[in-house]
């Protein structure tokens, strides 16, 4: 599953990021790493950007569909 598919409200792990170096580098320049438990705030209407929030931080990104694509997650099970 991808981080574009995530629902609003869900709490996913970051698995793996399937970009190239560049694209790791400014994920975890951002606080992005594999590992990183994030909620999904909201996806915004007409493909538009995903907002995210890193459990551990409190922080909330920004994510663009394209890139929300190249980020494989896993749904934390309760």
């Amino acid at each position: 599953m991808y981080l574009s598919e995530a629902k609003s409200g869900e709490v996913v792990t970051i698995k793996r990021f399937l970009g190239g170096r560049r694209f790791v580098e400014k994920m975890n320049a951002m606080g992005l790493y594999e590992g990183s438990k994030i909620r999904i705030i909201r996806h915004a209407p007409f493909k538009g950007p995903v907002l995210i929030e890193e459990m551990e931080s409190s922080v909330r990104i920004m994510i663009g569909l394209g890139m929300a694509q190249k980020i494989e997650i896993e749904k934390e099970c309760h």
